[in-house]
């Protein structure tokens, strides 16, 4: 038959599709240093975009040289005066960047489409989570900046080479009450899980040793909720997308340190400094009718204990 009314002849009346005011989310990094930066310091209402975090130096020797630094320098002798030795510090400075965002919308928009609240809470929170992720780029970029480093160029990360990053900040005289923490490039995460599972490789042949000596455990979702992809040598170890290449491009440039917690406070290996905290500013104009949404925040994160921290060289 024909003359059939359909929605195809009351196109102006009908629905194409009904949109849903909620909206599907887009792929993106996860947002992980910054949580393992957490010891904060604020510059909010003084006068100046740089912090200076004082230390102080030891007359105690290096750490690992058998004693030498205070086997004889500090005995007394009966008698005699004690010669003065003079208290040194040292500081170590964190800068500020500014971190913005502006979004334009137009009246139209508003009057035309979705529930204008639910919209605009959409909008908020990507801006929110694009500065975060600004940010969260400059924390990991900092990893090629340690003067210790492991692994080797255009070679894949290995167990032993994983087990040498948090070893190394131990014999370096450093200390973690509450434990170390492992943020890896996606790559050498992989190339540590193919380590763990190769059938070659003992510690995980038998679950006993993969378990009480590599500390070996899987989290609750595999890292897809948090990006805590698994615990090693009970450690927690987080992928990032957002670390540097090194060498020319060569190799991806991971990390093992110090994060923040009252146990490591005195050791820790990054910190973070806040200027102005996220703040959102809406700009009437009027001429384009429409509104500025400008979204911004000033931090900073800045390496404050260059031992505590261990660069994982692998190869990309």
């Amino acid at each position: 038959m024909s003359g059939e009314t359909t929605t195809t002849t009351l196109n102006d009346i009908t629905y194409s599709a009904w949109i849903e005011a909620a909206f599907l989310d887009y792929s993106y990094d996860w947002v992980v240093a910054q949580q393992l930066f957490s010891r904060r310091y604020s510059l909010v209402g003084r006068p100046s975009n740089t912090i200076s975090i004082p230390r102080i130096t030891t007359d105690m020797g290096t750490v690992g040289d058998t004693g030498t630094g205070v086997a004889t320098a500090f005995d007394g002798t009966e008698g005699s005066d004690l010669s003065n030795t003079a208290l040194d510090t040292e500081a170590v400075t964190v800068a500020v960047s500014e971190y913005a965002l502006l979004r334009t919308i137009t009246d139209d928009v508003g009057e035309d489409s979705v529930n204008g609240l639910d919209l605009m809470q959409a909008v908020l929170q990507d801006a929110a989570r694009i500065l975060m992720t600004a940010l969260e780029d400059d924390c990991v970029g900092l990893f090629g900046s340690l003067s210790n480093s492991v692994g080797s160029t255009g070679v894949d990360l290995t167990i032993a080479v994983a087990l040498a990053a948090h070893v190394g900040i131990r014999k370096r005289g450093y200390r973690a009450p509450d434990g170390c923490a492992y943020v890896l490039d996606e790559e050498a995460v992989d190339h540590l899980e193919a380590a763990l599972i190769a059938s070659s490789t003992s510690a995980t042949t038998y679950a006993a040793a993969a378990d009480k000596l590599l500390g070996v455990d899987r989290t609750a979702n595999n890292g897809m909720g948090n990006g805590h992809v698994m615990n090693f040598r009970g450690f927690p170890v987080y992928a990032s997308g957002l670390t540097d290449t090194i060498n020319g491009g060569e190799d991806t440039g991971s990390a093992c340190f110090v994060p923040d917690s009252p146990g490591n406070a005195p050791h820790v290996t990054y910190a973070l400094v806040d200027k102005r905290p996220f703040r959102v500013e809406q700009q009437r104009d009027a001429s384009l009718r429409a509104n500025e949404w400008v979204f911004s925040m000033r931090s900073g994160a800045g390496e404050v204990s260059d031992g505590s921290g261990t660069l994982i060289v692998s190869d990309a």
